[in-house]
């Protein structure tokens, strides 16, 4: 008998603690802040940024892209390198794809995307641009036929409403095919 009373007391004093820790504990939710995306603004600087992806574009080459540590702005060990087909290659009609993020980036302090360029010939590229997230695109902005040529060339994408990029996904994108049926690399 003393055993089944000592377990009773037991279970009943767990309820109590039990019961006083889930009632006792309160939160203020007016002094909780949301949570932010991060800052981070950085697409490609000898390698990606965390969490960045890559999508090619339908019907492009999905292979035109890769990161090439032979050919590079400034001493830096890396850059992305596009290799735009020639006309009817059946690996696909052009070089184009996204680079995105899934959880999104709070970039409300940028006003731009910039970086350097140069092809292996003189050439108009078609597209270049950023927030293409795959999705609604809803602050996409772009920049249409940018000549390049065999010289380093600073590019400025600017972004036209800063304060909306509060969880931005889409960081680069570009678009382009072969000049005079040529294939090139960018």
């Amino acid at each position: 008998m003393k055993k089944n009373i000592l377990n009773k007391k037991i279970i009943v004093g767990l309820l109590g603690i039990i019961t006083l820790v889930c009632f006792s504990c309160q939160r203020d939710l007016d002094d909780l802040k949301l949570a932010t995306f991060p800052t981070t603004a950085e697409v490609f600087i000898d390698g990606f940024s965390g969490g960045l992806q890559y999508a090619a574009f339908g019907g492009s080459d999905v292979t035109a892209f890769e990161v090439d540590t032979d050919v590079t702005y400034g001493g830096t060990a890396a850059s992305m390198r596009f290799e735009v087909p020639d006309v009817g290659d059946p690996a696909g009609a052009y070089a184009g794809g996204t680079y995105f993020v899934d959880g999104g980036r709070d970039l409300t302090g940028y006003n731009a995307l910039t970086f350097w360029a140069k092809a292996s010939k003189s050439a108009s590229l078609d597209v270049l641009g950023f927030g293409n997230d795959l999705d609604a695109n809803s602050y996409a902005t772009s920049l249409n036929n940018v000549s390049v040529n065999t010289n380093w060339k600073k590019i400025i994408i600017p972004i036209p409403n800063p304060s909306k990029l509060t969880q931005e996904k889409g960081l680069f994108f570009y678009s382009e095919g072969p000049e005079e049926g040529n294939g090139y690399t960018d």
